[in-house]
């Protein structure tokens, strides 16, 4: 604290902005300020890959229901009425009784109706209700690849969140290094009109400072394309860019607990797809052995003949069986069914490695974030003691026991330990991100349990 109080004010208020926790700097609270949550939940809302994401889903949906219509009966309208020169033609014969008839000549023996209306009904066909198992299995596996592409989306605004708060921070450590660098500049003029630096110590000094303005101007334009491209990735139409930030939305780094437990496996949406997966194969492996079962199916409808129909009726009304019974399809079925069986252990195998390499993974990042709990803490820590010894070699410099070199020195190593304070505490959160996507859980710590609703 010593160190602090005898600094100028604007130098200690913004050692304390660049220094401070992200939960720290702009908690003076902007109503408009644009917070983690709020920047996810738009993503999630208006970006064009959730939007995308949606679609799918509702296809399969679609597909689903396409696939069910075999429940229902199957109704058909069909039509032969036409005209033909040769309609009215007839041709005479003895009936049974000896008597001369007269018949229409278009329709003897003709069993084709001019108006057809059919309606059809599975009544047992267990290799298709099988398929359609498997459709609402796709359906489930796509609503879950949904879920999937929501964890990807909430972490690609969170790393580019995350990326322009630490820009935010950087801007700011530039700012307070030109001014040092611009006060050191003015020391060694003074002390080279003085003969008490080389011309070397002078101009090293204006190349310091004018690296310095360099990189500002650089690091600039930087936040800014990182703030359009936040916008954009949120929903914005291109021309829009975002201003304000909310640093304390940022939540903290906390390594849960037992994060490759079996509970916590059951919501990793990789495995799930799999397990998904796993479970397609088992109903096309049933679907395939169903194929040797017999079909079943029932057909009634209305037939309307024309008018010169020769047996002296008109219209009939129908209905019937048709029973279907496999006895031999050249072995499609058994070679279906092998097929099957060796995708379902494909299936299988794909699961338990995807399984244990996630388990793998989640331990690994929990692991890392645990172990760097103390490390921004830390950081800060290195930064004040090099802020320190910066500020040890410009009273030297000013007492003139000191010399420019030694200065730009000590404000090289301070450069370097405040943007390694700023890059370790925004790059834990990352982690952190890293382990809750892993995990299938970064989208309801970020914005809340109506995450898992779809909008």
């Amino acid at each position: 604290m010593s160190f602090l109080r005898t600094q100028p004010a604007w130098r200690v208020a913004a050692l304390l902005i660049m220094l401070a926790p992200a939960g720290v700097a702009g908690a003076a609270g902007d109503d408009a300020a644009l917070t983690l949550p709020d920047a996810v939940s738009r993503a999630l809302r208006e970006g064009a890959e959730a939007r995308i994401a949606r679609l799918e889903t509702a296809k399969a949906d679609a597909e689903v229901g396409k696939a069910r219509s075999i429940y229902w009966p199957q109704a058909e309208v069909s039509s032969n009425a036409g005209w033909s020169n040769r309609q009215d033609d007839t041709i005479d014969a003895l009936n049974g009784q000896n008597q001369l008839k007269r018949y229409p000549l278009s329709s003897l023996g003709s069993n084709e109706a001019w108006l057809s209306i059919y309606i059809d009904q599975v009544l047992f066909d267990l290799s298709r209700w099988h398929g359609v198992e498997r459709t609402e299995l796709e359906q489930e596996a796509v609503a879950v690849q949904e879920s999937q592409e929501r964890e990807r989306i909430s972490y690609a605004v969170t790393e580019q969140y995350l990326h322009v708060l630490r820009l935010q921070r950087l801007v700011q450590a530039d700012a307070q290094r030109i001014r040092d660098a611009e006060w050191l500049d003015r020391q060694a003029a003074t002390l080279l009109e003085a003969g008490r630096a080389l011309a070397a110590d002078r101009d090293q000094a204006a190349l310091a400072l004018e690296e310095a303005r360099l990189q500002a101007a650089a690091r600039q334009q930087e936040l800014e394309d990182a703030r359009a491209a936040l916008a954009q990735m949120i929903g914005g139409d291109g021309g829009e860019t975002v201003r304000e930030l909310a640093p304390e939305s940022v939540p903290n780094a906390v390594a849960p607990s037992e994060p490759d437990s079996d509970e916590a496996l059951r919501d990793v949406p990789e495995l799930r797809i799999l397990d998904l997966r796993r479970r397609m194969e088992e109903a096309s492996l049933a679907a395939a052995r169903a194929e040797r079962y017999p079909t079943l199916s029932m057909r009634g409808g209305y037939f309307h003949y024309g008018t010169k129909r020769f047996d002296a009726f008109e219209s009939e009304l129908a209905i019937g069986v048709d029973l279907h019974i496999p006895v031999f399809n050249g072995f499609r079925t058994s070679n279906a069914i092998e097929g099957a069986s060796t995708a379902l252990e494909a299936a299988r195998l794909r699961f338990d490695a995807m399984r244990a390499s996630k388990r793998a993974r989640l331990r690994e990042l929990a692991r890392r974030l645990a172990s760097n709990q103390q490390q921004p803490h830390l950081a800060e820590r290195r930064a004040r003691l090099a802020a320190e010894r910066r500020r040890i070699a410009d009273l030297a410099l000013q007492q003139q026991r000191g010399a420019v070199s030694e200065a730009l020195a000590a404000r090289e190593d301070a450069d370097r330990a405040s943007r390694a304070a700023i890059d370790a505490y925004f790059d834990r959160v990352l982690l952190w991100a890293s382990l809750e996507r892993e995990a299938g859980a970064l989208t309801t710590a970020l914005v809340g349990e109506q995450a898992r609703a779809t909008p």
